[in-house]
């Protein structure tokens, strides 16, 4: 496998402190994401995320969601959250409402848990497996949104975090840029510290 540890894109988070001192890990945002790996590149794609109720199963209303544009604020699609008991599931939509992908952690038990040890006991990596539409199931998987440790340091100190994102195969560039704002979206409602 080739050396991925080279930076294509840059993100940045525009949220007033006042707002992320209120709403921690459920303020809004807009996230913008520059080429080139620093900012100051053209920009590549916005996702705006608005203020919604916690992440929660068997809600009616009020679903987690990101919006994607691309940078003149055309609608790419966006990533919500679905009506969920056991384990949060999120679905990838493109501009016309078709859903793509369906993102959840690994399940056992029928679907009601997660399943910790899918990827090896103490290995320190927390997977999001991306599954094609009506599948779900071991071997199902054709991508995957990891949380990765990153070492104690950066883990106890700080509140950055680090992913890997592996995309299915053959996918166009809207799709990978809707599936870069579904990993915006798990940083934030699963990792992200209320400070």
């Amino acid at each position: 496998m080739e050396n991925m540890q080279h930076n294509i894109l840059y993100a940045s988070e525009n949220t007033s402190c006042c707002i992320r001192l209120i709403c921690g890990p459920l303020r809004p945002f807009t996230i913008t994401v520059s080429e080139g790996g620093e900012r100051g590149g053209p920009v590549h794609s916005l996702h705006d995320r608005p203020f919604a109720c916690p992440l929660a199963c068997c809600k009616c209303c009020c679903f987690q969601e990101i919006d994607v544009k691309t940078p003149t604020g055309a609608p790419l699609g966006k990533v919500v959250e679905n009506n969920w008991c056991g384990v949060p599931s999120f679905r990838v939509v493109d501009a016309n409402q078709t859903v793509q992908y369906n993102i959840h952690q690994p399940t056992c038990c029928g679907g009601f848990c997660v399943d910790c040890c899918s990827d090896g006991c103490c290995n320190c990596r927390v997977p999001f497996n991306i599954y094609p539409p009506g599948k779900a199931g071991k071997g199902d998987q054709v991508g995957e949104v990891v949380k990765v440790w990153s070492g104690m340091g950066k883990e106890l100190f700080t509140d950055a975090d680090n992913f890997e994102l592996r995309f299915p195969t053959n996918i166009d560039a809207p799709t990978k840029t809707r599936l870069l704002s579904a990993t915006f979206l798990i940083n934030q409602l699963f990792f992200e510290d209320k400070k």
